[in-house]
C-alpha cells in the first residue's frame, strides 16, 4: 500500500518564522530611534549650557568688573585713566571739567562749542568751554603725519612769538614731548596760548583773561595743563 507523501516543514534551525523576524526588526528600529533621541537631547543640553556660560561671562566683563573699574578710574580732576575716544564733535563731552570750574568758575553749558573735521585722512577737533562771564578755554587738537612734525612745529613757536613780535614767550615742560607758552598783552586783557606735542597729536590751548576778572594766569595754567593731560588719555589712539 502506498501512502501519500507528507508535506514538508521548515527546519527549526537557521530560519526564524516570519512573524518573529518582523517583530525583531521593529524592536531594533525602535531602539535606534530611542538612542538617537537621547544623543540629540544630550547635545542640546551641552550647547545650551555653553551659551549660558558665555552670556554670564559677557555680562560680568561688560557691565560688572569693567564697569566698576572704569567708573572709579574716570573720576578726579584729570579724568583718571580715561578710555580712548574717537575724535569727533561728541568727544568734547568726554573732557572732565572739574579743574575748569575750580579755576574759571561755573561752566555755562549752553555756550559750549565743538567742531570736528578731517583733512587728508587726518582728523582735527575744537572744543571751547565758557564760564558764566563768557571767558573761555579753547582746545584745538590735530593729528599729524608724524611726531617729529609736531615737535618741529612747537620748536618754531619761538621764532614767531617772541619779544620782537610783542609776545612774551617761554618753553613749557609741564607735560608732553615739547611745549611752548606765549602771551600777548592788550592792556585790559591778555591772550595766552599753550602749544604741546603729544606724539603725533598737536594740542593747542588758548584763553584770554581779563584784568577785571578773578581768574589768575597761574590758576588758569593749571586748567590748561589738565586739558593737555586729558587729551593724552582721551586720544591715545592718535598719539
Amino acid at each position: 500500500m502506498t501512502y501519500p507523501s507528507q508535506p514538508g516543514y521548515p527546519s527549526p534551525y537557521g530560519q526564524q518564522p516570519p512573524g518573529r523576524q518582523q517583530n525583531t526588526l521593529w524592536l531594533i528600529g525602535g531602539t535606534v530611534v530611542l538612542v538617537l533621541a537621547i544623543i540629540f537631547t544630550v547635545i542640546l543640553i551641552v550647547v545650551q549650557g555653553a551659551q549660558d556660560n558665555s552670556t554670564t561671562n559677557g555680562g560680568d566683563d561688560g557691565g560688572g568688573n569693567n564697569g566698576g573699574d572704569n567708573g572709579g578710574d574716570d573720576g578726579g580732576d584729570n579724568g583718571g585713566d580715561q578710555a580712548a575716544v574717537e575724535m569727533n564733535e561728541e568727544a568734547c563731552s568726554a573732557f572732565g571739567l572739574d579743574s575748569f570750574e575750580s579755576n574759571y568758575g561755573a561752566l555755562d553749558p549752553d555756550s559750549t562749542y565743538s567742531s570736528a573735521s578731517t583733512t587728508g585722512g587726518l582728523p582735527s577737533l575744537t572744543c571751547t568751554f565758557y564760564n558764566e562771564d563768557f571767558t573761555s578755554v579753547s582746545i584745538y587738537l590735530s593729528d599729524r603725519e608724524s611726531a617729529s612734525e609736531v615737535t618741529d612745529s612747537v620748536a618754531s613757536d619761538s621764532e614767531y612769538y617772541n619779544e620782537a613780535s610783542g609776545y612774551t614767550y617761554a618753553d613749557w615742560d609741564g607735560y608732553g614731548d615739547a611745549g611752548s607758552l606765549y602771551s600777548y598783552d592788550y592792556g585790559d586783557s591778555t591772550s595766552y596760548t599753550l602749544h604741546v606735542a603729544l606724539g603725533s597729536l598737536d594740542v593747542t590751548i588758548s584763553s584770554t583773561l581779563y584784568d577785571d576778572e578773578n581768574v589768575s594766569a597761574e590758576s588758569a595754567e593749571e586748567t590748561w595743563a589738565d586739558f593737555v593731560q586729558q587729551s593724552d588719555s582721551l586720544f591715545a589712539d592718535y598719539t
